[in-house]
């Protein structure tokens, strides 16, 4: 029989000594999801191509605690910085690990960005251009980056997500997806059909892996984050690798944009014990979008 106190926060949402890994996690939401694993005891290593981003986080939000914070560098579009990282983390971390949150991704669209107004809707030419705009290769590499590396990351991490499953017990490990709402509105995501499709392909996907993943004990689920800060949404951050976006939040009832703690609940739900239970499932982060 549970007691209450096995329902208390503490021990629902309980990180400590996990073991995570964080793609992109050096700015804007995967480093709010880093700083949620930090907090609550966590050894957090993130992964970016940038080596200044990776030490100046490591050195900042370490300091903060309880938890840890460590730099990889790799490209997770390249197979061989893939495979780099992996052999990096079975070294480090030879018992496995008990979180994956693939989060890295990009925009090649930017340039478009909320210009769809100019474009009439009931000109056949007009539409023509707006679609064929950015051409093929902002679609190969937009779908490069959002989805088919997440997936090459994953694959190779699963004997590492095995392992992780067994540190802690009654848990199962974790893979967090962050994909974003612009892969479920109906809308033109403001001439962003390329970012629009990646992200609604990578909730797809998380679904195939959820089923697929399942008898090995490993979870998978998505994240799609609204209007949130970041250097996506911005174009740059602070010195603390932190973006700011003003007068955007009147349209949702929270009265604002996405925080921190917003994707720090979420992903501290969905990778403790307290979200054991749940999995092939996409919550909406959006402020009700």
């Amino acid at each position: 029989m549970t007691s209450t106190q096995d329902l208390t926060q503490n021990r629902l949402f309980d990180v400590k000594g996990f073991i995570a890994v964080v793609t992109g996690g050096g700015s804007g939401i995967g480093l709010m999801a880093t700083q949620g694993l930090v907090a609550g005891g966590a050894r957090v290593y993130i992964v970016s191509r940038r080596k200044e981003v990776l030490d100046d986080v490591a050195k900042k939000y370490s300091q903060k605690g309880p938890g840890e914070v460590f730099g990889i560098k790799a490209d997770i579009n390249d197979p061989n910085d893939i495979e780099n990282l992996a052999k990096e983390l079975e070294a480090r971390e030879p018992k496995g690990i008990n979180i994956l949150i693939n989060n890295a991704g990009v925009t090649q669209e930017a340039e478009k960005k909320g210009h769809a107004s100019s474009v009439d809707y009931h000109s056949a030419d007009s539409v023509r251009s707006w679609l064929e705009g950015n051409g093929r290769d902002v679609w190969q590499q937009t779908l490069a980056s959002n989805l088919i590396s997440h997936h090459f990351v994953t694959a190779r991490l699963i004997p590492a997500l095995d392992k992780g499953s067994s540190i802690v017990p009654g848990h199962s490990s974790s893979i967090i997806n962050i994909s974003s709402i612009s892969g479920t509105v109906k809308s033109t995501s403001a001439g962003q059909y390329a970012y629009a499709a990646s992200k609604a392909a990578f909730t797809h996907l998380s679904r195939q892996l959820a089923h697929t993943l399942y008898p090995l004990r490993i979870r998978v689920n998505c994240i799609e984050p609204g209007l949130f800060p970041s250097e996506m949404t911005t174009g740059g951050s602070d010195e603390n690798q932190k973006s700011k976006i003003e007068g955007a939040g009147s349209k949702f009832p929270a009265g604002r944009t996405g925080q921190e703690a917003d994707i720090a609940s979420a992903v501290l739900y969905l990778g403790s014990r307290a979200g054991t239970f749940v999995n092939g499932e996409t919550i909406h982060v959006d402020g009700g979008m």
